[in-house]
């Protein structure tokens, strides 16, 4: 008897591959990757990195430990010609999509492609200069290509629809979800109310509503104290100089500019409320991480983040003192245990998408 042909799928990684810092982008990427190669083997696919332009030399692949370890990466770069579908995870404008289109022209080539937001071309003052306009060829490339397209909210569905543009694509909502196992709160041995927000510094995330809060709380003797993890991002070097020199800053204000999985969970123990006070996300993964780590959470009230309502989550409105209000409610809120399941996780996403790339090879 014939054994069956191993199919394989190319995760196109040309710039995750040799990226220099780490976003939620390249999260998503790394968890799905270990996900997909265990639910794609027992069909009998390959999951490989694709590299649309020239392949990256070894020696010059990601410097960062955790890409490193991606099960895929770690892997030979294939081609277009080895493959028999394509999966787009990443947002990477030096896709060769002229390339793509020519292969799919010759023979059925299924491409599989996700657009994580379309916020640049809804808010482009939150973006560098010439963002927008390089995002939107971007996009447009890919929606030419793309057989189904992937988006983790109804937001971006509907925001991706408004676009007046022609879009064949099967679109398809699957949430994502987080990375750490689900486990209940490290209860401090105080009633402090301590602030934890994992976010890259950037216009839309909503730094300055908070820490006008954490001042309006700090005003009024609330025992409270502050950690913001995450890099310094663009536009925002303003807000890098109110952090350095805020009277707190050291103390009970901490900024920690470089931190993997392991040092959020050994963050997350000394902390009680996790906070997402950003103006708008494509998906906003630290609400569910915060949630598993055992914290309760604070979100802005959009519509990102009023969709994925559930336990130990509640809302703020767009001011300082709504937020500072919030905090306040939350931390004389009791903690709800977790339930089995309750909070998505990655691998859920990981198995959905994995459903999606079967049906399209197979």
């Amino acid at each position: 008897m014939t054994a069956a042909k191993r199919r394989r799928v190319g995760s196109e990684s040309q710039s995750y591959a040799n990226i220099s810092v780490l976003t939620g982008i390249q999260r998503v990427m790394r968890e799905t990757h270990g996900h997909l190669m265990d639910l794609l083997a027992i069909r009998d696919i390959d999951i490989v990195p694709l590299a649309t332009r020239d392949p990256i030399p070894e020696g010059q692949r990601s410097r960062l430990d955790y890409l490193r370890a991606d099960p895929v990466t770690s892997q030979p770069m294939a081609s277009l010609a080895d493959l028999d579908a394509v999966l787009m995870l990443d947002l990477n404008v030096g896709v060769d999509f002229a390339a793509l289109y020519r292969m799919r022209r010759e023979r059925p080539l299924p491409t599989i492609c996700m657009i994580h937001d379309v916020m640049p071309l809804n808010n482009p003052e939150w973006w560098p200069q010439g963002g927008a306009s390089t995002f939107r060829v971007y996009l447009q490339q890919l929606v030419r290509v793309a057989d189904h397209i992937v988006v983790t909210t109804e937001k971006v569905c509907d925001d991706l629809a408004a676009l007046p543009w022609s879009i064949p694509a099967d679109v398809h909502v699957i949430s994502l979800g987080s990375s750490f196992s689900p486990r209940s709160p490290f209860r401090p041995p105080d009633q402090r109310m301590s602030l934890l927000y994992v976010s890259t510094i950037e216009p839309r995330k909503g730094h300055d509503v908070l820490l006008d809060a954490f001042d309006i709380l700090r005003g009024t003797g609330a025992d409270v104290d502050l950690t913001l993890v995450g890099r310094e991002g663009w536009e925002s070097e303003d807000l890098f100089v109110r952090i350095r020199s805020h009277p707190d800053f050291g103390g009970r204000l901490k900024w920690i500019r470089r931190a993997d999985d392991l040092d959020i969970e050994v963050i997350a123990r000394g902390c009680t409320i996790g906070v997402v006070p950003a103006k708008e996300e494509g998906f906003g993964l630290f609400v569910e991480e915060a949630l598993s780590l055992g914290l309760k959470v604070v979100a802005s009230g959009t519509r990102v983040f009023l969709d994925r309502a559930q336990p130990n989550l509640s809302f703020a409105g767009p001011h300082p003192a709504d937020w500072a209000t919030a905090v306040l409610a939350a931390h004389a809120q009791p903690w709800v245990p977790l339930t089995p399941g309750g909070v998505r996780s990655m691998a859920d996403f990981a198995v959905d998408v994995a459903a999606l790339v079967i049906d399209a090879v197979e």
